[in-house]
């Protein structure tokens, strides 16, 4: 530093140039003795000048090091504040590049040991990094943990200023790592649950626990207009639906305080499905992320109103291919063994072997409708997709199909698919009609059952038999969806469907959907 070679040259000068002026004085006096008469005006001469030049010198010199000296003491001083400035702003700096808490701890503790110059440790919440040294010890403040430093000069002021910025710098590490946990829980809830109640249930559930509320609902609406409570804890919200008015009318727009510790936010998704109300303590500071979170329980909803109204068309549907097949298969047939029976009746007196052949084929009929109608009682069985999940919902449903039909089933799964809930239940239907199909039209004696991850969001279903196949795929209108059904639910989704089919061949239908 170059003060500090200042102040050590000023010192050197100041031990020197006194006596060396000294030294000159006397020197220049006696030199010219010899030419002056000894007086008392001499030793005045010597005395003055050998004694006050060297002392007015020491005394300047002095001066000129003690400002010289504080210029150091200062500049250090700055050196030093720069440097604790610094470290401040590398702890914030890296807690906000660090993805967990672990690695702000480390590496907060690493960037303090380097701009600080001393060793230093930190511990917070059960993480520990950085040199133990046994030096000064800090709490953190609003952390199970400490900052411990050995600095040349230990100053506890300035180590709980800076335990105060790690502090909070740790806690926004710590905040940071909820909402993304808590982000993780909720996706993972709309993926899991299919029953709208429960999932509002377990959405809510995970919402309060994150902005530490002691209450919270949710209220949707419904087609008249009317906001009607489904889920509520700990608040004291009407049990019956009511007309939005008043704040309730301003949260379907944006989020309001019903009260001092009450706050609405509307479920909005493209257009307002209901209301989220949460109850409890600094909600405001809170309401930017809780407004994203509504909208993602908006979204949840939605999907959930759109999954029941397919299972409403789909059970419509399954009621018109009842009727179709009951109509065209069942009471024909059952028309037939009438009017055969008749006839049997008939021939028993005269002609015995006619009337047994007619029964035969009676029997034969009424053995086959039997077969058909067991079928048609399996294919209602409900399926619980929720229950067992998609992949385990096929491979039984595939089996039973299999054992019931009288065929084998080989099955190629996957250990896991990314597809919504909506995708899933379209590519089950399409195996239950192929399924039918087969068993129905192509009487064969085994059925490939493949299911292939297109990536991580999306399948590809092929179900393959080695059947009678038939020409014209699309002109058939085979199973209860027929092919061009199952076309336009697969295409609905954003995928493609295909059926190729060669008399004597076999079938294969292909059924391909996004996330």
């Amino acid at each position: 530093m170059a003060s500090h070679s200042l102040y050590r040259l000023v010192r050197l000068a100041q031990r020197l140039l006194p006596p060396l002026i000294a030294a000159v004085v006397v020197v220049f006096e006696l030199a010219l003795l010899p030419y002056r008469h000894v007086d008392g005006l001499l030793w005045l001469r010597l005395g003055f000048y050998g004694l006050v030049g060297p002392l007015v010198t020491y005394a300047v010199l002095e001066w000129i090091a003690q400002e010289t000296l504080e210029k150091v003491r200062a500049e250090r001083a700055l050196e030093e504040a720069n440097r604790r400035l610094l470290a401040a702003g590398r702890v914030f700096r890296e807690a906000l590049e660090s993805e967990n808490l672990e690695e702000a701890v480390s590496r907060i503790a690493r960037a303090l040991g380097e701009t600080l110059g001393y060793p230093v440790a930190l511990e917070a919440e059960g993480v520990h990094a950085g040199e133990e040294c046994g030096g000064m010890r800090v709490e953190l403040p609003g952390l199970k943990g400490y900052l411990e430093a050995c600095p040349p000069e230990p100053e506890r002021v300035f180590l709980e200023v800076l335990a105060h910025e790690v502090a909070g710098a740790l806690q926004s590490v710590v905040a940071r790592s909820r909402d993304r946990l808590t982000l993780f829980e909720v996706d993972q809830a709309l993926k899991a649950e299919a029953n709208l109640d429960r999932l509002l249930e377990g959405l809510l559930e995970r919402i309060q626990a994150w902005a530490e509320a002691e209450g919270g609902g949710v209220l949707l609406l419904d087609e008249e207009g009317f906001l009607v409570p489904r889920v509520v804890r700990n608040l004291a919200l009407p049990s019956h639906p009511f007309l939005p008015d008043g704040v309730w009318k301003g949260s379907l727009e944006g989020p309001v305080f019903v009260d001092e510790e009450t706050l609405a936010l509307p479920l909005k998704a493209r257009e307002t499905v209901g209301v989220l109300v949460l109850k409890g303590k600094g909600l405001s500071r809170r309401i930017p992320f809780l407004s994203f979170l509504a909208s993602q329980v908006a979204l949840a909803v939605r999907n959930a109103q759109a999954y029941l109204r397919a299972e409403e068309l789909a059970i419509n549907e399954e009621r018109t291919r009842i009727a179709r097949e009951i109509h065209d298969g069942i009471a024909q047939s059952l028309a037939f063994m009438a009017l055969k029976l008749d006839l049997a009746e008939r021939l028993l007196a005269k002609d015995q072997e006619a009337a047994l052949k007619a029964l035969t084929e009676v029997k034969e009929t009424l053995r086959a409708q039997i077969r058909e109608v067991r079928r048609s009682i399996f294919a209602l069985r409900p399926i619980d997709l929720e229950r067992y999940g998609f992949l385990e919902s096929v491979r039984r449903y595939a089996h039973a199909f299999a054992e019931q039909a009288g065929f084998r089933v080989q099955l190629a799964l996957p250990e896991r698919v990314g597809l919504s809930q909506a995708s899933e239940l379209v590519l089950f239907r399409v195996l239950q009609e192929a399924l039918t199909n087969a068993a129905k039209h192509g009487k064969p004696s085994r059925v490939e059952v493949e299911l292939l991850p297109l990536g991580e969001r999306g399948a590809r279903l092929v179900v393959r038999d080695n059947g009678k196949g038939f020409q014209n795929a699309e002109a058939q209108g085979l199973g209860g969806f027929g092919l061009t059904q199952m076309r336009e639910r697969v295409e609905a989704r954003g995928g493609h469907f295909q059926v190729r089919s060669e008399p004597g061949k076999g079938t294969e239908v292909v059924a391909e959907v996004p996330y």
